[in-house]
């Protein structure tokens, strides 16, 4: 009886953590800028949401060719911001990121967008008097950051050892009756 029900039971935890580790992978839901898009005002920040939670030890850069754009990178949940500190110049930009999915999948991928702002933008921002006053601003503590998602998902890792603990266990309580 108890080898019928500890098979039940190992059956059961393998049918639960099957779908959902099929369906687990993360990937690009939308992003602002988005791809292929032409961006004609100042953007503050590059947005990337993915379809699950994702690990705070995800990356994002941005480069317009092979010049890389200083981000400041947060994430919470399944949302990843890169801030961007200077305006950007006109011209053509990838925006690459690699992510830890909520399934402990590694997922990478890039796209592109353009940046075309009038001239007149663009000479406003050459004033040192105005970026000394932005550089000011940006100087004050940011008491409002978002704080990062500090526990990394563990149930998948958690279930697969279960799994062993329990055949683990089968094997020896059987054997143990011949």
């Amino acid at each position: 009886m108890k080898k019928i029900l500890l098979s039940f039971i190992l059956v059961l935890m393998m049918g639960i953590q099957l779908p959902l580790s099929a369906f687990a992978h993360s990937e690009l839901e939308s992003s602002t800028p988005a791809e292929g898009e032409k961006v004609t005002t100042d953007l503050e920040a590059v947005v990337l949401t993915f379809s699950t939670k994702i690990e705070s030890l995800s990356t994002m850069t941005l480069k317009n060719g092979d010049k890389e754009i200083p981000l400041q990178i947060s994430i919470e949940d399944d949302q990843m911001t890169g801030a961007i500190s200077n305006p950007l110049e006109n011209g053509n930009y990838t925006v690459a990121y690699k992510i830890i999915g909520a399934d402990s999948h590694v997922i990478e991928g890039d796209y592109t967008f353009s940046v075309d702002r009038p001239e007149q933008e663009q000479a406003k921002e050459d004033n040192p008097e105005d970026r000394q006053d932005d550089n000011a601003e940006q100087a004050l503590p940011d008491t409002e950051k978002k704080e990062q998602a500090k526990n990394p998902s563990y149930f998948a890792p958690l279930t697969i050892g279960l799994v062993i603990v329990i055949a683990i266990v089968s094997f020896f309580a059987f054997r143990r009756k011949r």
